[in-house]
């Protein structure tokens, strides 16, 4: 609690206690100038007093997470959340062994391909007609 009135927080605590004030002061006057017939400050007449709900609201947070600062961290134990699955996935993993699949037998087609170069070019039986 001590660190709540720290000089940097005491500079915290005026700001947030005057703007709040002075949002509400805002929100009365623009509900008086409504009730006398300015239509537009009926909108400012519910603005400023939702500005001094926000100031309020982080004002207050940040304290509570400044004072959550001295207690220790309690281990949270996180459940991890399922895998993604696709209703597709079979046909996915089918669509990837197919590809697996013809690539080695491009792979293997060209290396017997070259082989079969290489052996007509030193095999006097096949080849030349020169």
């Amino acid at each position: 609690m001590r660190r709540l009135l720290t000089p940097p927080w005491l500079v915290l605590h005026f700001f947030a206690v005057v703007l709040t004030t002075g949002f509400g002061v805002l929100g009365w006057w623009q509900l008086t100038r409504a009730q006398h017939g300015n239509a537009i400050s009926w909108g400012y007449a519910f603005e400023w007093p939702l500005f001094a709900l926000f100031t309020v609201a982080l004002w207050v947070r940040q304290m509570r997470v400044e004072l959550s600062k001295d207690r220790p961290a309690a281990p949270r134990r996180r459940e991890e959340p399922p895998p993604m699955t696709s209703p597709f996935e079979g046909g996915i993993l089918e669509a990837r062994l197919d590809d697996a699949e013809f690539s080695m037998n491009a792979r293997r087609s060209d290396a017997e391909l070259s082989l079969h170069a290489r052996q007509s070019e030193f095999d006097p039986n096949r080849g030349s007609t020169a």
